[in-house]
């Protein structure tokens, strides 16, 4: 029988966790025993709470790969392996499906060598290091989230030991924007009608928030509409007191709303007027697809992995990275053009449903899950 483990450090919320919540729903279908495992409270736990979704707590010492030395990452292994090792066995485990660098490393060793299977998914461009060119002996299967990613895998892995799944996304639950903006508005208190520019995801520095908060300022000036930038999520202290001090920098504190975690990012982004993904080299950009399964347009930076979700023109909009003029040009696009503008929602609401549905990406992994376990 099938008895799927899925790992969490905890000190965050991406979206990682949000594909697995939706692909437990669709195992839970197929009779497929599943569990999460989590080791710090923190972010995860509180979603999880929130959401009454069922977890272990399992803390552990130091996870591998906290600290980028090698000899740091080892001794965490080390240290780790025995009560991993046993926490398998004793909870019968057939599968571990780790989604996180620190858990692939952590986890991977002691579940090879327990007998239990290890899908490692790698939802990150995979670096060149010494962890990178024996990847291969620490796990079953790798399974990628784009061709983006797919590509920085490395090349002595053979094509029959990869696959490339798509992220899955709930396609049933639709908020009516007039309904969710007035939501927003009495819960974040932003002034009616206004313009809602908006962001979610962690904030770190390669998301490039700051460049949004610039782009945004420098827009708000120019234009005579009434705006507003909503920014949803929490990440390293050090960046967000760096973007707090730019919106006082900048003088724009009172239309720059920040808004910490919120447990309902997709009605959260159906009220917004317009959905930006400013980072750098994003490996595949989750919030754009639940922006278009909410039909909300979306703008985002071009490359990495949103130049594999939005055809420029057609299901959003695309513009050159770091480059405040063009970000400019694209939102006016938006606002200029409300004929081609309900043309670019309505492709890339259809394109989204079709294409990123949850029980698509479970059949996919469950089908890897059965391959495994039938060698």
């Amino acid at each position: 029988m099938l008895k799927i483990l899925f790992p969490f450090v905890g000190d965050s919320v991406g979206g990682s966790h949000q594909s697995i919540i939706e692909l437990q729903k669709e195992l839970n279908k197929s009779n497929i025993s599943s569990f999460i495992v989590v080791h710090k409270r923190g972010p995860l736990t509180l979603m999880l709470d929130d959401v009454n979704i069922k977890y272990i707590y399992f803390p552990i010492n130091k996870l591998a790969g906290e600290s980028p030395n090698f000899f740091s990452i080892m001794h965490a292994i080390i240290t780790n392996f025995i009560v991993i090792n046993q926490f398998i066995k004793n909870h019968g485990i057939t599968m571990v499906h780790g989604n996180d660098l620190r858990v692939n490393l952590t986890w991977s060793l002691p579940t090879r060598l327990s007998k239990a299977f290890y899908l490692w998914h790698q939802r990150s461009l995979m670096s060149p290091s010494i962890f990178w060119k024996f990847s291969i002996i620490l796990a079953d299967h790798f399974v990628t989230i784009s061709r983006y990613v797919h590509q920085s895998l490395p090349s002595n892995i053979s094509e029959s030991k990869k696959t490339l799944i798509l992220n899955p996304f709930n396609t049933e639950k639709y908020y009516e924007q007039g309904s969710s903006k007035r939501w927003l508005e009495k819960l974040y208190s932003v002034p009616k009608n206004d313009i809602l520019f908006g962001y979610i995801g962690r904030l770190v520095d390669w998301k490039n928030v700051d460049f949004l908060i610039k782009g945004f300022a420098e827009y708000a000036k120019k234009s005579s509409l009434l705006m507003h930038l909503i920014i949803v999520g929490t990440g390293d202290s050090k960046y967000m007191s760096t973007l707090k001090q730019l919106v006082r920098q900048l003088g724009v504190n009172n239309i720059v709303t920040f808004s910490g975690f919120n447990a309902e990012p997709n009605r959260v982004v159906s009220a917004f007027d317009l959905m930006v993904a400013p980072s750098n080299n994003e490996p595949f950009g989750r919030t754009l697809i639940e922006a278009m399964m909410q039909k909300t347009p979306v703008l985002a930076s071009r490359g990495g992995g949103h130049s594999e979700i939005i055809n420029d023109g057609s299901t959003g909009r695309l513009y050159v990275h770091n480059n405040i003029e063009d970000f400019i040009n694209q939102c006016d696009s938006y606002r200029n053009d409300n004929k081609s503008t309900n043309e670019i929602i309505s492709k890339a609401n259809t394109l989204a449903t079709l294409k990123y549905s949850s029980d698509r990406h479970s059949e996919n992994i469950i089908k890897i899950y059965r391959q495994l376990l039938a060698v």
